[in-house]
């Protein structure tokens, strides 16, 4: 299809005249040589789109648009924004695409300038982080097949994008059909790095099996493999043996001898470092129950238990020795884990902490890894799961202790991270009772509204005024930070205070409202959401297990049988790191969560559950 010609003196008018005019003025400075970079990302940033003439400036590329009609004058303008974006003059790109949109119909574009002009205009979107507008513009060209027409450059910006968004069974699929149309578009480390990623590899897509490359294949086989053996980890030699024999001298060897590497060395003689005496025994006492009971799944591993309340942790090196042990467990306390000087271990040894030093997490050895059974974990996927449900304005009530307010700054970090653009949400503190009222009228906007009735009623005089306080309607959902004894006297004042013609407002907290005794609550917590342990909802597959320990320690209640979970999933981790660091993407199902391994630190996923009445119903 041809463009439609406009008269040469009219389009001077029109684009040219207007394109120098827009040019000059997005510079506020100087204008670059060509040659250099004029942001802090240049041209390596993308692969570069193959121009007409390669070393012509986009300066020559405008001058001959002036001297063209049609067809050519917009060829004449793409190859000037595409050698704009291939010297880093991003916005100057963006100006150039700007007025072909303004001036020339979609229409009269041909199929290759239209899909050129939407990766031009993809890639600076690319390049300013807007990742969904991206995935809005690449979707014609991936759609329902890829491009013909710069179809490296669309699956690169595609990856890209979905890597951004952490979409990685996406990322994944647009990863594989880069390699089977360029195998050495990417590095091997690179490719892994994506497909390690991934969650389910049943959902990456892969290119016809008739048009794979043995290259993809390879990829593609191991991350599969990798996931199938992740439960039956006793399979995992001989499951790499076939890999190597199916795809010998593939470059995902590396993968494979450094898993190999992580499981050569034993892990069945494990020394625990636990406080068993002094003030935190009964914690102790709780998570050595835990070992005990993964142990007795896991015969051909073997713990000594060693108190911390009595231990001089410069004689650790000289334990680990005298009790042969090839993986440490522990300490549970903060300070202990400090104690240890890392420098006098092993540093092959494997090391699994039972708490995390600090905010900043930072291994001395190469094989430490942190789990801890914090609140500050159930925030944070409280407010991504808020977020994904559609909640935009939430408030948090927060008590005014110094715990407390920390815990409303990790939730406020945590909600902000889920946003390209901040988000505002309302926080609200109390020191007492009388003050947990007056903090939820004054957040749903309560204390306001009456307020402003009080006035309208000095203004009437002794004209009867009939009025109801109203409650804010941009609120949308309320996160509670404290523990049950909070959670059961706010929860009815945010009730008592909507306003009757509004939906009650969706109520969230964690696991600190949910105790072994939720009778005592006379429906105060109706309907509140919350996270915590898989073992301690309705419905797990070991409920009898724990209502048992329930029974035998009569004075524990759920905090201290958290801990045995904690325990029990401290060993299934212990045994499962080499896998699980392999494969973030992989994940361990434990007791206190879905467990999965990045950057050297244990995540937990918590289960969701609500309170009906009296009742405890597992699920969203």
């Amino acid at each position: 299809m041809s463009v439609a010609i406009v008269p040469k003196k009219l389009l001077l008018c029109m684009v040219i005249v207007a394109l120098f005019t827009a040019l000059n003025g997005c510079s506020s400075g100087p204008r670059e040589p060509a040659s250099q970079s004029t942001t802090s990302q240049d041209s390596s940033e993308f692969t570069a789109v193959p121009l007409d003439e390669q070393f012509r400036s986009a300066q020559s590329w405008l001058a001959n648009a002036r001297l063209m009609e049609g067809k050519e004058q917009v060829d004449a303008l793409l190859q000037a924004a595409a050698t704009f974006q291939r010297d880093g003059q991003w916005q100057q790109s963006a100006v150039v695409i700007a007025q072909i949109q303004r001036h020339f119909e979609a229409e009269s574009l041909n199929n290759a300038q239209r899909q050129l002009m939407a990766l031009l205009e993809a890639r600076f979107a690319g390049h300013d982080g807007r990742w969904n507008y991206v995935e809005q513009l690449l979707k014609p060209l991936l759609q329902p097949r890829l491009s013909v027409d710069y179809p490296e450059q669309t699956l690169e910006l595609a990856l890209k994008s979905a890597s951004a968004q952490q979409e990685w069974e996406l990322a994944a699929s647009y990863q594989l059909q880069l390699l089977n149309i360029a195998p050495d578009s990417t590095q091997p480390e690179q490719v892994w790095e994506i497909l390690r990623n991934v969650q389910n590899p049943d959902q990456v897509t892969l290119p016809p099996s008739f048009d794979r490359s043995q290259l993809v294949a390879g990829w593609a086989n191991l991350m599969r493999t990798l996931h199938q053996i992740s439960a039956t980890p006793s399979e995992l030699d001989d499951a790499l043996a076939q890999w190597q024999a199916n795809f010998s001298e593939h470059p995902a060897q590396f993968v494979v001898d450094n898993l190999i590497a992580l499981t050569e060395q034993p892990r069945h003689r494990a020394l625990v470092l636990l406080p068993l005496t002094g003030q935190y025994a009964e914690q102790g006492l709780a998570v050595r129950d835990g070992l005990v009971k993964a142990l007795s799944r896991l015969p051909q591993v073997h713990a000594k238990f060693i108190d911390t309340n009595t231990l001089d942790f410069a004689a650790l090196p000289e334990l680990l020795q005298q009790h042969q042990a090839n993986v440490l467990i522990g300490p549970l306390l903060k300070p202990n884990v400090a104690a240890i000087d890392a420098s006098q271990l092993p540093e092959s040894l494997p090391w699994l902490t039972l708490n995390e030093p600090g905010e900043v997490l930072i291994p001395t050895l190469p094989q430490q890894h942190f789990f801890a059974l914090d609140a500050e974990t159930e925030i944070r996927q409280a407010a991504k799961h808020m977020a994904k449900r559609g909640h935009r304005h939430p408030i948090v009530l927060a008590p005014e202790t110094a715990r407390g307010q920390l815990h409303a700054e990790v939730f406020k970090t945590a909600w902000e991270a889920e946003f390209n653009d901040p988000i505002p949400i309302s926080m609200g503190n109390y020191r007492n009772t009388e003050e947990m009222k007056t903090a939820v009228q004054d957040q749903l906007g309560v204390t306001t509204s009456e307020a402003r009735i009080n006035q309208v009623k000095i203004a009437a005089g002794k004209i009867i005024v009939d009025s109801q306080a109203r409650s804010r309607a941009d609120v949308d959902s309320v996160y509670l930070v404290g523990g049950i004894e909070q959670t059961r006297l706010l929860k009815p004042f945010i009730d008592v205070n909507i306003s009757p013609f509004m939906k009650a407002l969706p109520v969230y907290a964690n696991s600190g409202s949910h105790t072994l005794r939720n009778d005592l609550s006379e429906n105060d917590l109706d309907d509140v959401r919350f996270t915590d342990a898989p073992w301690l909802l309705p419905g797990h597959n070991e409920a009898q297990q724990l209502k048992d320990l329930l029974e035998l320690r009569k004075n524990w209640g759920y905090n201290t049988a958290r801990l045995v979970a904690f325990g029990h999933d401290a060993l299934l981790l212990s045994q499962r790191l080499p896998l699980l660091q392999t494969m973030p993407g992989i994940s361990a199902q434990g007791l206190t969560g879905v467990l999965t391994v990045r950057n050297n630190q244990v995540i937990r996923e918590l289960n969701w559950a609500r309170f009906d009445g009296h009742e405890v119903v597992a699920g969203q």
